[in-house]
């Protein structure tokens, strides 16, 4: 491993000469070319002090950033990008887990990530720079974790704070000139001095492009061993047999046959019906009482498998799909394998979309979980047994506990979404995105169980912006330019009710956030 002292640390990066910023940014860059060209080492090690060195755990595999000190979280990334997994704080940092705002020092980088370029030097300080340098690996299939340097109490994340012109170059670079736009707006309504300064700033960075990057090329996932262990499919359903049956014998017909499947059965029981699969071990399960968590309980109970399996009830599979998710959990050493569902008729996503890389999202109509994760993580919280993001709080507890969450695209299913059953059966999601994107009627408002969430895992910015994200959604449809005016013209009729209704949905949250609070105390 080769290592790159930087020198003295508050002098690296509390210089307040502008052209220092550029010269490190420079020098850096420099010092990381002639160790690419001179030096057969995979890793390289960025430190501040040669007597801090430590060798990072994880660097068996290429593809890895590994640091053992944070920064700041950049204020304005909040405007734009508020509900990731990648954005939330774990449990504690006495454990490895996702993050990608880590501070140079200490920091392992494999060297194949850098033979496409590192710090651009338009930002003006190193930390800007490496932030969004760590950010655009991430999204490019790196695997970018913070490690604690041992047992010891981890020392508090360092007062390094990105200038504010950087964190608007983040975010034009990242989500675009829109949300740059929306940015400097939300910003206006807080500090607006800052805002004002800031419009000049954003002006320059409208003609501006990030520099290019070249995604991880994992497809030698397909020929690795897949990991060993039985499987445990879990699948609830409500009075979708004729979905039921098709997956089910889609499952008989896997490479890798499932260890055990079980179905956890919520129809009516005047409405139910036996269910007999030949040559699969089939297990089933009767609830009286309908709940998407409660049922994937009553199955995590029985589960006899090192990996559970999770798939909706009106899912087609592939036959590889068990195999091609134990590959995955093998590939990477990961905890989670997520999969991707296409919906009939939904439009085909941008070619990064199929990046393979670390996962923000977790979802139960196409996941696979170790078992011991999920007993770290703990079961499905019955809050949300009959609303949304049971399936997102589940994920977002495998994050904070430090899970390792693979997004594989090419693992894909087709989810019919039916038209009765699941959720629809407790009025949840009739108004999906899409639809509020497809129709002018359609306002894809937030669930009380989603504000429920955003609560648990968001802080008060993030959830003030998010809901700022809903109401400006409202005004949003695909189409053609009358389409788009009807549906601003709608929008601002209907803004004062969906308002209120966020506001009615909000105060139902609270009361729900409090009592939960009062419980466990």
């Amino acid at each position: 491993m080769d290592i790159l002292c930087l020198g003295q640390k508050s002098q690296f990066f509390h210089s307040q000469v502008s052209n220092l910023y550029f010269g490190n940014i420079k020098k850096i860059n420099e010092e990381v070319r002639y160790q690419l060209q001179n030096s057969r080492e995979r890793y390289i090690l960025f430190t501040f002090k040669e007597t801090s060195i430590e060798q990072p755990k994880r660097v068996e595999k290429g593809g890895y950033i590994i640091g053992n000190n944070k920064v700041c979280f950049p204020e304005l990334v909040s405007f734009s990008m508020p509900l990731s997994y990648f954005n939330m704080a774990a449990d504690e940092n006495r454990f490895a887990h996702t993050c990608w705002l880590l501070d140079f020092d200490g920091l392992c980088v494999d060297k194949a990530l850098l033979r496409n370029g590192f710090l651009d030097p338009r930002f003006q300080s190193v930390q800007g720079a490496l932030m969004f340098w760590i950010y655009n690996q991430l999204n490019h299939g790196a695997i970018v974790r913070y490690e604690p340097k041992g047992a010891a109490s981890p020392k508090k994340e360092e007062n390094v704070k990105v200038p504010f012109v950087d964190q608007l170059r983040f975010v034009r670079y990242v989500m675009g000139r829109k949300w740059m736009c929306w940015t400097i707006i939300r910003l206006s309504f807080r500090k607006l001095i800052l805002a004002l300064k800031l419009i000049p700033q954003a002006f320059a960075l409208w003609s501006e492009v990030p520099l290019p990057n070249q995604s991880i090329n994992w497809k030698s996932w397909r020929f690795y061993e897949q990991a060993l262990g039985s499987v445990t499919v879990i699948i609830p359903t409500v009075d979708r047999y004729s979905y039921l049956v098709k997956l089910l014998n889609q499952l008989r017909v896997q490479t890798i046959k499932p260890f055990e499947v079980l179905v956890i059965d919520q129809t009516d029981q005047k409405d139910r019906q036996d269910i007999t699969i030949a040559d699969l071990p089939l297990k089933t399960f009767t609830l009286d009482e309908a709940g998407q968590c409660r049922s994937r309980n009553l199955g995590l109970k029985h589960a006899q498998g090192d990996f559970i399996l999770f798939l909706d009830d009106d899912d087609e599979i592939y036959p590889q799909l068990i195999e091609d998710h134990l590959r995955t959990l093998a590939y990477f050493n990961a905890d989670v394998s997520c999969g991707v569902c296409r919906e009939p008729g939904q439009r085909d996503n941008p070619k990064s979309f199929y990046n393979i890389r670390l996962s923000d999202v977790f979802s139960t109509n196409n996941s696979m979980v170790r078992k011991a994760a999920i007993q770290k993580a703990g079961f499905f919280d019955i809050i949300y047994d009959r609303g949304q993001k049971a399936d997102g709080d589940l994920g977002a507890r495998l994050h904070r506990s430090g899970a390792l969450m693979i997004l594989n695209p090419e693992i894909t299913v087709l989810h019919h979404r039916a038209p009765r059953g699941g959720l629809r059966k407790h009025n949840v999601r009739r108004i999906t995105y899409e639809s509020s994107r497809k129709y002018v009627t359609h306002f894809r408002l937030p669930h009380i169980t989603e504000l429920y969430f955003n609560m648990k895992y968001l802080t008060t910015d993030q959830q003030r912006e998010y809901l700022w994200h809903i109401l400006l959604g409202t005004f949003s449809i695909r189409g053609n330019l009358s389409k788009k005016f009807a549906k601003v013209i709608w929008a601002l009729i209907n803004l004062p009710f969906n308002y209120s209704e966020i506001r009615k949905r909000l105060k139902k949250a609270k009361e729900m956030y409090k009592a939960t609070k009062a419980e466990i105390s």
